[in-house]
């Protein structure tokens, strides 16, 4: 079984989730842009990089655009972070888990670094999933 789940980008109008508004927001979604997650049964639990992930470049002034562009971080620590807390919340309440592994994939289409929530966009679409 293949299960996609997706999560949309957002525009906040007033308010972060880390500020002084204690979480209250105001936000519209923007659903030309989205994160999506493919999650499929597999012998090993394994996140598989997007395109933002890549660790091989044509030269060195390719990383350092790469970063200057993306940043250092791509949806791989996203992922395990979130995996790792459903497991920790489960876990936690005592909700038994079964033994199978699976593969996460994502894609996202979101502009990074304009605030339109994309790293938020990827840990929903995971817990949908």
């Amino acid at each position: 079984m293949v299960i996609r789940k997706k999560a949309h980008a957002r525009a906040g109008l007033v308010g972060n989730p880390s500020d002084g508004y204690f979480g209250k927001t105001i936000s519209f979604v923007i659903r030309n842009y989205e994160a999506e997650i493919v999650l499929f049964e597999t012998p090993e639990l394994t996140i598989e990089p997007s395109d933002r992930d890549h660790s091989v470049f044509p030269s060195i002034g390719q990383l350092a655009r790469d970063v200057a562009q993306f940043g250092y971080y791509g949806g791989i620590r996203l992922l395990k972070a979130t995996v790792k807390r459903f497991h920790d919340y489960c876990s936690k309440e005592g909700i038994t888990l079964h033994d199978r592994n699976f593969t996460l994939r994502y894609s996202s289409n979101i502009p990074p670094q304009v605030g339109m929530a994309g790293s938020s966009a990827i840990i929903c679409a995971c817990l949908r999933a």
